[in-house]
């Protein structure tokens, strides 16, 4: 079995543990996969062959989507590509799985396509046999030998789970979590906005010379060691780490049009010390005992189950393995009706040092340290609205008026919760005992 096949099969065995009876296998004939000797797999060349098919447990559709026009330079093709999964629903049991598998490194527009199809399936939701289905989007992952064997960072895998819904509400704005962030905080422009204002690559408070001060925290790095980060956004810290510090390291992120932006230009750096993975960081099966160190930028405020997310990453940490991790947090005084409003909008989920210590300890953590790291929180925001302010003639080069009062008004605000010690930056460091 070639390591695309193990790859495959390990993603789909982790989103769906359960037993895999019938697979059927949707390719070219020149398709390398086969899973000779694993699966009990029917052949298909042409997508119109799953409509006859029922009871499936998995489907592999291997560089169809692309070869069909389905995804062309142009975009996403609606109605063939609705097609396309509307069979795949039908021919799959609740609870199998679906994995696409396609290589747009020929694509002109990458920055467009994966985060187009991401969101598509993402979000699709069908009313079939009176029950309303579609896809849990489980990860949309790179594939590892292209990586190793052709430099080629563009080569993916969707991992969907086939899983029956409630119907939205007739208003809902977004479907999922992931779709809301892509629809809102992160946008296109507004990732290029945060980068413009925190630098190049990053999107965290205080750029590249802020991310080192907090990497220095782990106290020094086994060269070649991996690391997990969460949360890892346009990738500025992932290859940071890599290229500074000589680890090997794994960026995850929710929003699809972060990661794409990260995958995108280490597509063109070529540095294989670096993957991605669009994924849920606690339901995302990391394996188990695999990273030396684990971190974080400002993220797990969006998580809503914590104590998840605290079991994910104790398990996969190896014994010893040391993790670090900065967050907004809550402070001790009275909420403002507008920090409220910001939390409500955000969807955060804050916590004061002292509930994260004790949730560290609880899951089994040692060498618990916090920290609130808020004044220094607050001389980055007051540094980086007065560079916005001095230099908003470049600023107006690349983006509006709209964008300026977003991130001023949005700085100045951050800067009166913290006034009235509502807005927290916390900072959490513990160790997974070695023994």
């Amino acid at each position: 079995m070639s390591a695309t096949e193990r790859q495959i099969v390990r993603l789909v065995r982790a989103a769906a543990p359960g037993e895999i009876k019938q697979t059927a296998l949707l390719s070219r004939s020149t398709s390398s996969l086969q899973f000779t000797g694993l699966l009990s797999t029917s052949k298909h060349f042409e997508v119109a062959s799953l409509e006859s098919l029922v009871g499936i447990d998995l489907i592999v559709a291997d560089k169809i989507l692309v070869a069909d026009g389905l995804i062309t330079k142009e975009g996403l093709h609606g109605a063939t590509l609705d097609a396309f999964l509307l069979s795949a629903l039908s021919a799959l049991n609740t609870g199998g799985v679906l994995v696409v598998r396609e290589d747009l490194s020929s694509d002109a527009s990458p920055r467009v396509t994966l985060p187009s199809l991401t969101d598509y399936v993402d979000v699709f939701r069908r009313d079939i046999a009176g029950k309303y289905v579609g896809f849990d989007f489980y990860c949309a992952e790179q594939v590892d030998s292209s990586i190793y064997l052709n430099g080629n960072y563009l080569d993916f895998v969707w991992i969907l789970r086939k899983k029956e819904f409630t119907p939205p509400a007739a208003d809902a704005a977004t479907v999922t979590f992931r779709d809301f962030l892509d629809k809102t905080q992160y946008t296109n422009t507004g990732i290029g906005a945060y980068e413009w204002m925190f630098g190049k690559d990053f999107i965290s408070p205080g750029g590249y010379d802020e991310n080192i001060r907090v990497l220095e925290q782990f106290g020094g790095f086994k060269y070649g060691a991996k690391m997990l980060d969460i949360g890892s956004g346009i990738g500025g810290g992932v290859r940071q780490a890599a290229a500074v510090y000589g680890l090997q390291v794994t960026g995850v992120d929710l929003s699809a049009n972060m990661l794409t932006e990260a995958i995108v230009r280490v597509h063109d750096e070529k540095d294989s010390r670096v993957n991605y993975s669009i994924c849920d960081a606690v339901t995302y099966d990391f394996g188990e005992n695999v990273y030396d160190y684990i971190f974080s930028r400002d993220c797990i405020q969006h998580i809503t189950d914590q104590d998840a997310l605290f079991k994910n990453i104790y398990k996969s940490l190896k014994p010893g393995g040391v993790i670090l991790i900065t967050m907004y947090g809550k402070g001790k005084g009275a909420w403002t009706e507008a920090f409220k409003k910001y939390n409500d909008q955000r969807f955060y989920h804050l916590q004061t040092l002292d509930e994260v210590k004790e949730r560290a300890i609880k899951h089994g953590f040692e060498a618990v340290h916090v920290e609130n790291m808020t004044e220094r929180f607050r001389e980055i925001l007051t540094h980086e609205r007065a560079h916005l302010e001095k230099e908003k003639v470049d600023f107006f080069k690349h983006y509006t008026q709209a964008e300026f009062d977003s991130l001023y008004n949005g700085w100045s605000a951050k800067l009166k919760y913290i006034e009235a010690d509502n807005h927290n930056w916390n900072l959490f460091r513990a160790r997974k005992p070695a023994h």
